[in-house]
């Protein structure tokens, strides 16, 4: 069992069995049965619940649906719950420290369990490929004294799938429209040249009758690229052993479906090289 596991199973039990214990108290001051019938009660009333995280935990670490399990393993630990408050409430169901305290820990268990179960269950999944790492995360500084341009680097990052801030930075720039020649002699000579030109007569070309004879062009469509050109493309990405998305080698590798699944392969074999 690694250390993980135990650091979840230490409060989970801890809360169960002081639950367990104020059942106990309960019973045993109510309910004129041998202690052995007392603590079978105590045991099944704590027990349904974590039976029902338990196969909670066990579905969705098999990415199955584990909603009804994990709404059912909540209702059931609400009602025990009330009946804890309830045993040491005072008149009127006036809260008293060991009701909450006892009510609360029949209530939080498989809340705590789900905890456990969604941290495992979203590492596999990550491990796979089917669940995309963290978004990019700009500094403060940047927002402060930035807001705009940080904003727009954030939305082309979220797209493109792009984590490191330099790379998200240097890709932004690269979508910007150069400057245009001449643009520094100042908005008045600018304003002036424009309407020197647009005031000039333009003499329109003598129309060509076999080109317009012709089809026009069909767009070219650019080539897939090969595997070692998508290594370069995710460099970065690869040296930090991730693994980009299918969604990511299609837009950037201008690749089919088939073609993006076999480049996947590929960079997960050099994502697992490189972090050799």
């Amino acid at each position: 069992m690694n250390r993980r596991a135990v650091a979840a199973a230490i409060p989970v039990v801890l809360v169960n069995v002081v639950a367990f214990a104020g059942q106990l108290a309960f019973l045993r001051a109510h309910l004129p049965w041998p202690l052995a019938g007392q603590i079978m009660m105590a045991v099944a009333l704590e027990a349904v619940a974590i039976y029902l995280a338990w196969h909670a935990h066990l579905a969705q670490l098999a990415n199955d649906s584990a909603l009804r399990l994990r709404l059912a393993a909540y209702g059931f630990a609400l009602v025990i719950a009330a009946c804890n408050y309830s045993h040491y409430a005072g008149p009127g169901w006036a809260p008293t420290f060991a009701a909450v305290a006892v009510g609360l820990c029949s209530a939080i268990s498989p809340w705590l369990w789900g905890i456990h179960s969604r941290r495992v269950s979203r590492d596999k999944l990550m491990a796979a490929g089917l669940v995309e790492p963290h978004a990019l995360r700009l500094g403060p500084t940047r927002w402060l004294w930035h807001p705009a341009r940080s904003a727009q680097v954030m939305w082309l990052a979220t797209w493109e799938g792009v984590a490191d801030p330099r790379e998200a930075v240097t890709r932004w720039e690269g979508t910007r429209a150069p400057a245009a020649p001449g643009t520094t002699a100042g908005p008045a000579v600018d304003s002036t040249r424009q309407l020197v030109t647009a005031a000039a007569p333009r003499a329109l070309p003598a129309p060509d009758p076999k080109r317009s004879r012709r089809p026009p062009a069909k767009r070219r469509r650019r080539a897939p690229m090969t595997a070692e050109q998508a290594e370069r493309e995710f460099m970065t990405e690869l040296a930090s052993g991730a693994v980009p998305s299918l969604r990511q080698i299609r837009a950037r590798c201008h690749a089919g479906p088939d073609r993006a699944k076999a480049l996947r392969e590929h960079l997960e074999s050099a994502a697992a090289t490189a972090g050799a």
